[in-house]
């Protein structure tokens, strides 16, 4: 029986289990899919080897793989009976003690599926939603996995105690043992679920304070496919030290750090969790408010592991993925990263001539100086140089100038101060509310 208090850790568990009874993982896992006509080989084949980075990612060993081609899934048992037989046999040969199905099952798929293969069965989403749970490490990352955990959990409640109408047996029309002990959590696990909610609109209400405090910067975010490089390109940018490691979802929490110093206004850098080919929505629900730093941002980098054979195909997801999220028409710059570690210079010249305002750098191996030019070049853009005329009663107001804008001339005369100011237009609204602004402002770099 699931309690209150345990469901938190039973939010890790489907009706399968993804633990062991010892706690453990299993070791190695085989992998099945179904490809229908909608897909072909290489695509196929590109989604299971994405499959088995994301088994890697929750500590499997891989066991081997099977592609069933069929016109449709069959709605119990996926696929067909003789070809479950196979599959069983092969499971047996390679002494695998999980499968793991390459899309989405139905709760009574996974059971049928789980009874007749004799192992744990998992399927893409339960994988990736293990991921999230092995890598959370904030306080707000625990309360988004676990809540998108348990949203999954619950519709797949049915079954798990069918056993204790079995050892009972029902009367009458009257529930039995095992449906009364769904029920009860089914409730259980709603109010989990509602008081995770209430928790994480408290962690969404503070970011709304961060964001009125850096309203007057400019907002810079790495998106981009999982394991592109973005938290080491974060690093580099900003000289931190986050946690980058090679494997996917290795960040789940957006982390803001300052990418100059003496910019004005103050560039800020995000680091964000990274997109993969059919995100669970509950992953994307539940990391709502953290994916507002996306939303928010005034220019979004586009991290691209350019060694990656589907460098192209993780392009097309994170711009799927950003209009999932309403961030579409956040202006973007694709930044290709680990040039270090394509072996052909052609790979290089045919993505300059398809994308050819492309920024090539290595986070692990160069300075990305030529980065942080564009950054800037991107933003000096949009700004505007203007006259203004500073009371020496108003002084006071001198602090916020600086800090809402590039000061390029200040001269003392006797009616006052008088500065030559670069700014963007927000801030120079900021500034005309509170002061009497001279001339029409002019475009930065014009005479």
């Amino acid at each position: 029986m699931l309690t209150e208090s345990g469901i938190a850790a039973a939010s890790n568990l489907t009706p399968g289990g993804l633990l062991n009874e010892n706690g453990r993982h299993p070791e190695r896992a085989f992998l099945l899919a179904l490809q229908t006509p909608d897909l072909s080989d290489i695509q196929q084949a590109e989604s299971l080897d994405e499959l088995a980075e994301l088994a890697t990612s929750a500590s499997y060993e891989y066991g081997d793989r099977l592609v069933q081609h069929r016109e449709r899934m069959l709605p119990g048992t996926v696929f067909g009976s003789g070809k479950l037989t196979e599959i069983r046999e092969r499971i047996r040969e390679v002494a695998a003690e999980v499968a793991i199905f390459d899309g989405n099952l139905s709760p009574a798929q996974g059971q049928h599926l789980e009874k007749f293969l004799k192992v744990m069965v998992l399927d893409r989403t339960q994988l990736i939603l293990n991921i999230f749970g092995l890598n959370a490490r904030t306080r707000e990352a625990r309360l988004q996995v676990e809540l998108a955990q348990l949203e999954y959990m619950l519709p797949r409640l049915v079954g798990m105690w069918a056993h204790l109408d079995r050892e009972r047996g029902g009367i009458g029309g009257s529930k039995g043992a095992g449906e009364k002990q769904i029920d009860i959590d089914r409730t259980l696990i709603r109010t989990r679920i509602a008081r995770l909610k209430k928790d994480l609109r408290h962690v969404a209400s503070e970011r709304v304070t961060q964001k009125k405090g850096r309203g007057a910067c400019f907002k810079v975010s790495l998106v981009g496919y999982t394991n592109a490089g973005k938290s080491t390109l974060m690093n580099r940018l900003t000289d931190t030290r986050l946690i980058a490691g090679d494997r996917l979802f290795a960040t789940l929490d957006s982390t803001t750090r300052v990418l100059n110093e003496d910019n004005r206004p103050k560039l800020l850098l995000s680091d964000t969790v990274g997109f993969i080919r059919r995100l669970p929505h509950q992953l994307v629900a539940s990391f709502r408010s953290t994916l507002e730093v996306v939303r928010d941002a005034d220019l979004l980098l586009n991290v691209v592991d350019i060694a990656h054979e589907n460098w192209q195909a993780h392009i097309e997801t994170t711009e799927q993925v950003l209009e999932e999220i309403g961030a579409h028409t956040v202006p973007r710059m694709i930044v290709f990263n680990k040039v270090d570690c394509v072996p052909d210079r052609v790979q290089l010249l045919l993505a300059k001539r398809r994308y050819p305002e492309v920024v090539f750098t290595s986070a692990l191996k160069e300075d990305c100086s030529n980065l942080r030019e564009r950054i800037a070049q991107f933003f000096e853009k949009s700004m505007i140089t203007t006259p203004l005329l500073l009371d020496y009663q108003d002084c006071g107001e001198l602090a916020k100038i600086y800090r809402w804008s590039r000061v390029d001339e200040v001269r003392y005369e006797q009616d006052g101060v008088h500065l030559t100011i670069t700014s963007t237009p927000a801030n120079l609204e900021r500034i005309r509310a509170r002061l009497p602004v001279g001339p029409e402002p002019l475009l930065a770099g014009n005479p």
